[in-house]
């Protein structure tokens, strides 16, 4: 439950509000211990206005009126009270008033005028009808996709830090080569597709492990790892076999921690020490509040299903552990172990040409069919045209 705790207990450092004034960034505040927002910043994106009497603030936006009462977690609306998360409070001469509130209770209650992207942290205004339906892109006439997506595909490894040595690898050959191959591949098919793709390194060199997920930030749909497993020395070294698709959460079994230290081991290799505090302060700095964790766990699935089906060895399903390549991404991110260089035939598949294009064109039909997903999605919410992002 820790990451769990820990996502839960985190904030989005910022809103992004886009509506027919214009685009603004407003800044999360977190001094009572629950994310708010300055109502003052709010007035020029969304027309807001405030009027305080006393500990009452009685807040209009699009023409209607909410009233909240400093200090409770409360407010009313027509005539019915909500609950928040939070009280509304004032500091500094300025009323804050709980995220709670805008990203839930407005889009819920005003729901013909605003929509909230979770995943995002990002309040849009809904455009009219009309204007819907004129702004519906045409489909791609590979994927379907019809609106702009950028992957970024993490090559693991690289540099002075080889990743796992590759016991049944072709002479010479190591973890960092067999995901450099299969993401370069990667890129080459989800270009061929449309989609816009970002490596966090294209040749043999070491990323820090806390700068690749800096990788996927403002411009960036998804955070795509690509890592080789491997077996501990013992009587099940050279048996355990498969591919297996990582999310970031708390390790359940033993397998799951030993493949989540065996990555994180690579922050030793860091130079720019971003990690301060070891692997449980990286992710308590870099994690914050989001959705994601249901989003990567699909993605995850979707990745994991279309790559076992060309793979010759076992199915080991999604899996889930504290991976700090992931954890800092702010994007639905996953991990993908594409085989274990420890078994003979998966080393020999991993090695081959034929078995990496395999595994790049599997990895790109998992992402290319959650994209669909998530179009479908934000679609069904009145999402409309324009970039996932």
């Amino acid at each position: 439950m820790m990451v769990l705790l820990i996502l839960a207990a985190l904030l989005p450092q910022q809103v992004l509000i886009a509506t027919s004034r214009g685009q603004a960034s407003v800044a999360v505040a977190n001094e009572t211990g629950t994310a708010a927002v300055a109502a003052v910043l709010l007035a020029q994106p969304l027309g807001l206005t405030v009027s305080l009497d006393g500990a009452t603030a009685r807040v209009t936006l699009s023409d209607r009126v909410f009233e909240f009462d400093v200090g409770s977690p409360f407010f009313r609306y027509d005539g019915a009270a909500y609950p928040l998360v939070g009280a509304p409070y004032i500091a500094r001469d300025t009323l804050f008033l709980p995220l709670h509130w805008l990203a839930d209770h407005v889009p819920r209650l005003l729901q013909n005028r605003y929509r909230w992207n979770p995943w995002l942290a990002r309040l849009d205004e809904r455009p009219s009808p009309a204007a819907t339906a004129a702004a519906v892109p045409t489909p791609n006439a590979i994927t379907g996709l019809r609106l702009a997506h950028t992957i970024v595909v993490d090559p693991g490894h690289g540099g002075i830090d080889p990743g796992n040595p590759g016991l049944t690898l072709p002479r010479g050959v190591t973890e960092k080569d067999i995901t450099l191959g299969i993401g370069k591949l990667l890129r080459a098919e989800l270009v061929r597709r449309g989609l816009n793709v970002v490596l966090t390194r294209a040749t043999d060199t070491l990323i820090d492990l806390a700068s690749r997920p800096l990788f996927c930030r403002a411009d960036c749909d998804l955070f795509v790892s690509i890592h080789v497993n491997a077996m501990p020395a013992g009587r099940r070294q050279t048996q355990v076999n498969g591919v297996e698709t990582y999310f970031v959460s708390d390790a359940k079994t033993e397998d799951q921690k030993r493949v989540a230290q065996m990555e994180n081991d690579a922050l030793r290799f860091d130079t720019s020490r971003a990690a301060i505090g070891g692997p449980l302060g990286f992710i308590l700095n870099d994690l914050q509040l989001n959705e994601y964790l249901r989003e990567s766990a699909r993605l995850a699935e979707l990745v994991q299903g279309k790559v076992a089906a060309v793979h010759p060895g076992e199915d080991r399903g999604v899996q889930q552990g504290p991976f700090l390549v992931l954890a800092a991404a702010r994007r639905p991110s996953i991990l993908v172990e594409t085989g274990f260089a420890t078994n003979h035939a998966d080393g020999a598949f991993l090695g081959s040409a034929l078995g990496q294009r395999k595994i790049s064109l599997a990895i790109a039909d998992g992402i290319v069919a959650y994209l669909l997903e998530f179009e479908r999605k934000i679609a069904g919410a009145g999402g409309g045209g324009g970039h996932a992002r």
